[in-house]
């Protein structure tokens, strides 16, 4: 199975300089806990900001809700690409310890996100426990 045929296709991004208020109010919009951080007019993804990251880096440290993605967002995020191997793909995760990666197209564009609980299970085989 590939990734784009369990991703969720997401086409909305956030930019390096928005801020946390709108990244979450964006969030809340579109209903996505997630935003990959791009640089408006070139596309290439430079973060990736969670709804965790606007309460544990933001709220929870007495910060402004005006502070740039910037200033908090994960820098450089894992990618895949929309034809890799969901298998291949879930087991990055796991070694890399993050749940979600952001999907692009041949073309490095963002298409999508995918977490690991989009990924199904590999079916068991008989006989093995």
């Amino acid at each position: 199975m590939l990734v784009k045929d369990v991703m969720s296709a997401q086409i909305v991004t956030a930019s390096p300089n928005d801020t946390a208020q709108s990244a979450a109010r964006l969030m809340a919009e579109t209903e996505v806990g997630a935003l990959p951080v791009e640089v408006p007019g070139v596309g290439a993804i430079v973060g990736i900001i969670t709804d965790r990251d606007i309460v544990v880096s933001v709220l929870a440290k007495g910060l402004s809700t005006s502070t740039g993605l910037a200033e908090f967002m994960t820098v450089s995020p894992e990618v895949c690409n929309e034809n890799d191997e969901t298998d291949a793909v879930a087991a990055r995760m796991r070694d890399l310890a993050v749940r979600r990666l952001v999907v692009v197209n041949d073309e490095r564009r963002v298409v999508g996100i995918v977490s690991l609980v989009d990924i199904p299970a590999e079916p068991a085989v008989e006989g093995v426990q």
